[in-house]
């Protein structure tokens, strides 16, 4: 189930990846016409409206950033429970707890309390309990957040030369990584801080290719990362898995 999983993410990437490539396509071909008054149509193509194409090309960028990386904790989630909680490491157990115990409203009081006494039962029980939501880190997905993530659960993330170079650099304003420019540009314009025309107005189609392949390569690496971790079953008691 956990390799279906994994694959099944994968796909799902390959196909949002593919989708990405005909936007930008599509957004340099409207790009084509930009001031063309000799267009077949009566509508003239301004620098504006590409503007607005490549901000809307970051927000897609980022939700498949956002959705990948959910969908990939949300399978490693599914596998864990397979096995009972006694066979879990202590990472895995702590990733569980904090998925139970803290709902990000709670203060820590009575509720919380009432909480860890009903999950120490499951725990005691030897029971697998339901599939949980790995909590991310706060703020935005990026590479550092997701780096973070994944030493929590225990997975060693294995990045070839090139993915992990495009994804580590500091390369970006503000000595940022890509992950990190990209997160912030989508929060400015997703947030009203900037608007559509005006958030990747110094950005060429170009560069937002550039961009995605710094990311989507790093994206999928992550993914494999994740399922060599879940293959190994490497989440459980090294011992009871040697036995």
């Amino acid at each position: 189930m956990a390799v279906g999983a994994m694959i099944e993410v994968l796909t799902y990437l390959r196909e949002r990846e593919e989708e990405f490539a005909r936007h930008l396509a599509i957004a340099r071909m409207i790009e084509g016409q930009v001031d063309d008054h000799d267009a077949e149509n009566d509508i003239l193509v301004e620098v504006r409206h590409v503007n607005t194409l490549k901000s809307g090309l970051l927000i897609h960028l980022y939700n498949i950033v956002e959705a990948i990386t959910t969908r990939t904790l949300a399978a490693v989630g599914q596998a864990i429970v397979v096995e009972r909680p006694k066979l879990w490491t202590g990472l895995v157990r702590k990733e569980w707890i904090r998925a139970e115990v803290w709902s990000g409203e709670d203060r820590i009081g009575e509720n919380v309390i009432n909480r860890l006494s009903n999950i120490s039962g499951t725990l005691a029980s030897g029971q697998s309990p339901e599939a949980f939501k790995i909590k991310g880190e706060p703020g935005s997905w990026d590479n550092k957040s997701i780096k973070k993530v994944a030493e929590r659960l225990g997975c060693n993330l294995n990045f070839s030369p090139d993915v992990g170079r495009g994804a580590f650099e500091r390369v970006y304003r503000n000595e940022t990584t890509a992950m990190e420019y990209l997160a912030k540009r989508r929060n400015d314009i997703a947030h009203g801080s900037t608007t559509f025309e005006e958030g990747a107005f110094d950005m060429t189609l170009d560069d937002l290719e550039r961009l995605a392949l710094r990311i989507i390569p790093f994206l999928r690496e992550v993914s494999v990362s994740y399922q060599t971790y879940l293959e190994g079953r490497v989440f459980l008691l090294q011992v009871e898995q040697t036995a």
